[in-house]
């Protein structure tokens, strides 16, 4: 087991050092835009990424904010949080359209949709990003650079994996990433 905790770790370090500010940048500047003109930032993934979105979002919504108390926050949603919906969703029509009609109902032009996933493929995540654009709303990826959702998705954080596992940790390394920059601008205001 040590040479593969070793062999993950250093896959990792190779993978983070390959990270690039510059590519985190439009994410980190998209979420500062919904911020100031007031729009909600919607979020979605399955499995794995379902729990980063979830993670990403309460880090929006609470984390941002330092001081003072009632300070205005960023609005961020997880669509993977309601179990009822998603399940509603997934039995009477199809697992599909989970995310996409919770879009078409909650949000509005010029929200913000991120998706976050390790293949890029999910035909969940692909239907969402249809419906924010039938419906105005920016849509952006956590995808591989060649996946589908990064080729459909107005602005991309490209996140290209040997594994899901590291996939995963590089995600939640760039919502990090995007959290510490929106405190701080909020701080500043």
């Amino acid at each position: 087991m040590t040479d593969l905790v070793r062999a993950h770790l250093s896959d990792l370090g190779r993978q983070i050092a390959a990270l690039s500010s510059a590519d985190i940048e439009p994410l980190a500047s998209a979420v500062e835009a919904a911020w100031a003109a007031d729009r909600t930032v919607f979020v979605a993934g399955n499995g794995g990424s379902a729990a980063t979105a979830s993670h990403f979002a309460t880090d929006l919504s609470k984390t941002t904010i330092a001081n003072p108390p009632g300070a205005r926050g960023i609005r961020a949603v997880a669509l993977t949080d309601s179990p009822g919906l998603l399940t509603a969703w997934a039995n009477d029509h199809a697992f599909e359209h989970v995310f996409a009609e919770q879009l078409r109902n909650l949000a509005r032009r010029d929200d913000l949709f991120i998706a976050i996933s390790t293949s890029g493929e999910s035909p969940n995540l692909l239907a969402a990003v249809t419906a924010a654009d039938q419906s105005g709303v920016r849509s952006l990826a956590l995808a591989p650079p060649a996946s589908t959702l990064a080729r459909r998705a107005e602005v991309v954080v490209p996140i290209e994996a040997e594994s899901i596992q590291i996939a995963e940790d590089l995600h939640h390394i760039v919502c990090h990433a995007v959290t510490l920059h929106i405190a701080a601008v909020l701080a500043a205001t």
